[in-house]
């Protein structure tokens, strides 16, 4: 009957997400584990410090805006796997599964963005009504609270940009010329 609000198989993917697939079996990514440990920070910092946000309408929009983008990136995602999908038969089988596996990690990752976005956005709504100034600032826990996620949301973010370029220039077999994972060479004269 619960099973409808478990979130717990989006977060375990997206933790399964930060791991080096270079190796077999997979390692932990350990630098993108430990980023997600700035969250943590922000919110000591925020807490102890006293902090406020000063337009916490603004980050609610901009939370509300991101939500919104995630879940669209998520549905060109599923577009771009049912595309991978396609190539089994006609193209190399490793290929395939190295695409495969990098579009099922940002996944996850779209969707606990979006997950924390709600949860931001849910987080600043009830912070408003409880916990602002007469100058309409935001501070204490819920201020401390909307920060950290807030965080955690552009560190997804900064994970996904970069995932989503390399499944697009992948997929789409972009031109040496065009892709920006290839350097540029001198020439010869």
């Amino acid at each position: 009957m619960f099973s409808r609000f478990n979130f717990i198989p989006v977060l375990r993917g997206h933790w399964k997400g930060l791991t080096d697939g270079r190796y077999t079996p997979p390692r932990p990514d350990v630098a993108a584990r430990l980023s997600l440990g700035v969250p943590i920070l922000v919110f000591l910092l925020m807490w102890l410090r006293g902090g406020h946000l000063s337009t916490p309408g603004a980050l609610l929009t901009g939370v509300a805006l991101l939500a919104g983008g995630m879940l669209s990136a998520f549905t060109h995602l599923s577009t771009l796997r049912l595309k991978v999908k396609e190539w089994v038969g006609f193209s190399d089988i490793s290929r395939y599964e190295v695409e495969k596996g990098m579009l099922d990690e940002t996944a996850a990752h779209l969707l606990t963005g979006s997950l924390l976005c709600a949860l931001d956005a849910a987080t600043l709504v009830v912070g408003m009504n409880v916990s602002v100034t007469k100058d309409g600032h935001l501070y204490g826990f819920w201020a401390a609270t909307a920060a950290a996620i807030s965080s955690y949301v552009l560190i997804i973010f900064i994970f996904l940009v970069p995932r989503l370029y390399s499944a697009y220039v992948e997929i789409n077999d972009v031109s040496p010329e065009l892709s920006g994972f290839v350097g540029r060479r001198k020439k010869r004269r």
